[in-house]
């Protein structure tokens, strides 16, 4: 299992690094960003450059500027980065009304430089512009004289401005002619695509928490530090909740809280959906589904026996979870804490009882009345046994749905 995010330095009239610019970066096409969810781009670069990569190391002790989408500024995730390490950057296309201005003038109070990329020099961005500190100008998008113009009209205000997508000497010379002190472009420097290798499940921060809960005994105060470590985790937590209405603040008791409320089973069976959800390398939805459902479908069977419900879904999710991250099946089950039963089910023991349930499922899957199901101690009846694989698929997309809110 790989992280990937891409990197481009910010320099000054010196050319000396002055900050980097981090990109989402996914795991089907590394070389472009292929964002289709703009809150989700954000959260994951958030997240894996806190706990994968170390923000401070990406920044060399520099800002790394992050792109934030409007719904992550209106709703209070931003606040779930560092001010002294995190610049928060708005794409031009952000409506500057006055929901927004109120949230970026609360932000600069807060201590946040504030980034609009790719000015256009519109009036729209009056109400704005004031709370703004960097401004940049595309130098590959606007003809000379529309940068020199908009150049005039930033520096009365005053903000910084930042010359992006510099090429050329020329381009270099003309921006520091105009008052740029910022620079950023081919010129001095491409993205660089930069990975991680997580080698086992239990080095991510999902993976972490995962452990916790499947100890006998769960300490609920190390659960919540390790969600609070975590922006993205703690943001699709809280949201989880309900409890999202104070990310600016201490979180931890809203955390704590919520740990409470949703209980081991429950806790555990949501981590380990948003784990393939967020971190899903097939570019489709459909295996995790189907994960989903088998979970569901597993723990509802090994339930109507009289069996642990939870090892049911366990053994259902994991059973896909190799294919969903692309990694190897003994990376995933090392140190996570699983049954032993369960862990050589899905590495080694093909014969085991929970082996037999897996199978059992598997054929029952392949919707195909000539094979032959495993005898299985269920109390249902073939019309039962299909009413509830239904329920579980039905199930399945309304906890993925609620992931994309």
């Amino acid at each position: 299992m790989y992280a990937y995010i891409a990197r481009q330095p910010i320099y000054n009239a010196n050319k000396e690094a002055r900050g980097y610019e981090l990109f989402y970066r996914d795991a089907n096409n590394r070389s472009a960003s292929n964002i289709l969810d703009g809150d989700a781009a954000t959260r994951s670069v958030l997240s894996e450059a806190t706990s994968v990569f170390g923000l401070k190391r990406l920044g060399n002790d520099q800002k790394v500027y992050i792109h934030f989408t409007r719904n992550l500024i209106l709703n209070d995730f931003v606040r779930l980065a560092d001010p002294a390490v995190v610049a928060v950057e708005m794409m031009a296309d952000i409506t500057a009304d006055n929901a927004v201005a109120r949230k970026l003038e609360e932000l600069r109070a807060l201590g946040y430089t504030l980034v609009l990329s790719d000015y256009d020099g519109h009036g729209r961005y009056a109400p704005i512009l004031p709370l703004i500190n960097i401004v940049r100008i595309n130098f590959r998008k606007y003809k000379r004289e529309e940068q020199r113009r908009f150049a005039r009209k930033l520096l009365k205000v005053p903000v910084t401005i930042l010359a992006e997508r510099i090429e050329t000497q020329a381009d270099f010379d003309a921006a520091r002619d105009m008052g740029c002190m910022l620079f950023q472009g081919y010129y001095f420097e491409k993205p660089r695509l930069l990975n991680a290798h997580i080698a086992r499940l239990t080095d991510s921060a999902y993976g972490l928490l995962l452990r916790e809960l499947l100890r006998p005994n769960v300490d609920f105060d190390a659960c919540a530090e390790l969600i609070r470590s975590d922006a993205a985790m703690s943001y699709l937590m809280l949201q989880k909740a309900g409890f999202q209405d104070n990310f600016g603040g201490n979180i931890l008791p809203d955390i704590q809280r919520m740990l409470v409320q949703m209980g081991q089973g429950d806790l555990l069976r949501y981590v380990l959906l948003v784990l393939a959800h967020e971190n899903n390398a097939t570019g489709s939805e459909d295996l995790v589904r189907q994960a989903c459902q088998r979970g569901l479908f597993l723990q509802g069977m090994m339930e109507s026996a009289g069996l642990d419900g939870t090892e049911g879904f366990l053994l259902g999710m994991f059973s896909l979870l190799d294919r969903i991250l692309d990694t190897r099946m003994e990376n995933l089950v090392q140190d996570i804490g699983l049954g032993p039963g369960i862990q050589a089910a899905l590495t080694t023991d093909t014969g085991n009882g929970y082996a037999m349930w897996l199978q059992y499922v598997m054929l029952y899957e392949m919707a195909n009345p000539r094979l032959i199901l495993p005898k299985l101690p269920i109390q249902m009846t073939e019309a039962e046994v299909r009413e509830l694989y239904q329920r579980c698929g039905e199930q399945a997309d309304e906890m993925l749905a609620d992931l994309s809110i």
